[in-house]
């Protein structure tokens, strides 16, 4: 009951029965308290032990009222505390919270180092949660949410799986962020910067690529260098390609000088490619085998003879067979004797 509303009842209740008592009896009691004579009509009289009862209940109901006012506020706070929780859990990005209710603290404690994952719709919930949810949905489907937008952008770790995703997805949808990225690649998580090396490597030329040689790997690379063609060629001259395999010597086997010559003979003449090998054979020991294969393509057998004559007769043997088969007039190939792709066992 309503503490106003038990006041007023209680009122009513004295005031009708005091009214009934004095209309039956309508004298006056008198009582003596520490020599002092009290005289009053019986109706108060009767009605005074109502309205001291009426206090201590009065009081009585303010005590506890005021105590389940304290303790709804506390587990209000708890909730919201909870709400909270949740709400970084959801965002991959938990935190840790005290609660004041012992309760709700043996097991929602859990949630300062879990994330939530949900599957399926979720009604009545905080606007917040379904903001995260909605974030996340957004983020799910391949879209880019800005982060600064929502106030977001500084608390979430770089390493958030959302924060990731949602990055990933700005590459696939903006190719002048996959360039941003290369640009500062301290900055953002490897794998980030890998995607952006990968689309910028699909999407751009070699005069762009040519200004990022310091952070290109031979994958990279050669997703750019795969892409050319005699219609288009990227931009794709000697002197990037001179600077292309410098940067990336390291890293270049055989197979992959093999690679690049197979790709330079549809853009260069035979007379400019086999100067050009011929340079590359001389300051890499690996690009050896790949100006073989050229002067044997190209048919220039008394070269690849000469070539053979000054290393020892322990090396290429294959292609020294392939080259007494030749001298014998025999129409081989090189593809007759081996196999492109295992050239560099040879």
């Amino acid at each position: 009951m309503r503490l106003g509303l038990y006041i007023i009842a209680s009122i009513i209740l004295m005031v009708i029965i005091g009214s009934v008592v004095y209309s039956i009896i309508p004298t006056n009691y008198s009582y003596s308290y520490f020599g002092f004579p009290i005289d009053l009509p019986i109706a108060v009289w009767i009605t005074i032990p109502m309205f001291i009862l009426m206090l201590a209940s009065v009081v009585h109901m303010m005590f506890y009222n005021t105590k389940t006012f304290f303790k709804f506020k506390k587990w209000e706070k708890a909730t919201d505390t909870l709400d909270d929780a949740l709400y970084w859990s959801l965002l991959n990005e938990p935190k840790a919270h005290k609660y004041n209710v012992p309760q709700l603290k043996k097991t929602a404690s859990l949630l300062s180092v879990s994330t939530v994952k949900v599957d399926g719709a979720v009604d009545d919930i905080s606007e917040r949660l379904r903001g995260a949810l909605g974030l996340i949905s957004e983020i799910d489907r391949g879209e880019y949410v800005d982060l600064k937008s929502k106030k977001l952008d500084r608390v979430l770790s770089p390493k958030n799986p959302l924060v990731l995703k949602n990055l990933m997805n700005r590459i696939e949808k903006d190719e002048n962020f996959a360039e941003e990225v290369l640009q500062s690649k301290e900055l953002y998580d490897e794998s980030i910067f890998n995607a952006a090396l990968n689309k910028f490597s699909m999407t751009q030329n070699f005069v762009r690529a040519r200004k990022y040689i310091r952070v290109f790997d031979k994958k990279s690379f050669f997703t750019l260098l795969e892409r050319v063609t005699r219609e288009e060629d990227l931009g794709f001259n000697r002197a990037i390609l001179d600077e292309f395999i410098t940067a990336l010597e390291s890293t270049l086997q055989c197979s992959d000088y093999l690679k690049i010559a197979t790709i330079t003979m549809k853009q260069l003449s035979p007379d400019e490619n086999l100067m050009l090998w011929k340079e590359y054979q001389d300051k890499y020991s690996k690009a050896e085998i790949a100006y073989l294969y050229l002067l044997f393509d190209y048919e220039m057998v008394d070269k690849a003879g000469e070539y053979l004559e000054e290393h020892d007769e322990e090396d290429f043997k294959r292609f020294r067979a392939l080259y007494d088969l030749k001298k014998e007039h025999k129409k081989y190939k090189i593809t007759d004797l081996m196999d492109i792709r295992h050239i560099c066992d040879a």
